[in-house]
């Protein structure tokens, strides 16, 4: 998920999804949305998880990794992620 145009203008989804690709891969920040919560992506070492998560903005995915939370912020720590379903 497209972290600029969700928290800014609430855009998100399929009719998003050409936007939110080419923002995820400029670098701006990226995010997973569960039906409950929102969590900060990165990738594994602290890297940035943008580059794996560009090409399945908008797509239903199945995440492993590690959640932290601090100060009401989520942030995932991905080992992997898949399309699912």
């Amino acid at each position: 998920m497209d972290l600029a145009c969700y928290l800014g203008e609430g855009l998100a989804g399929q009719g998003h999804r050409e936007c939110a690709r080419k923002c995820i891969a400029s670098g701006l920040p990226v995010g997973i949305r569960t039906a409950d919560r929102l969590y900060l992506a990165i990738g594994g070492e602290h890297g940035p998880a943008n580059e794996a998560l560009a090409p399945l903005a908008a797509r239903n995915v199945t995440v492993e990794g590690v959640v932290t939370e601090r100060d009401g912020v989520h942030l995932l720590t991905i080992k992997k992620v898949e399309v699912s379903g």
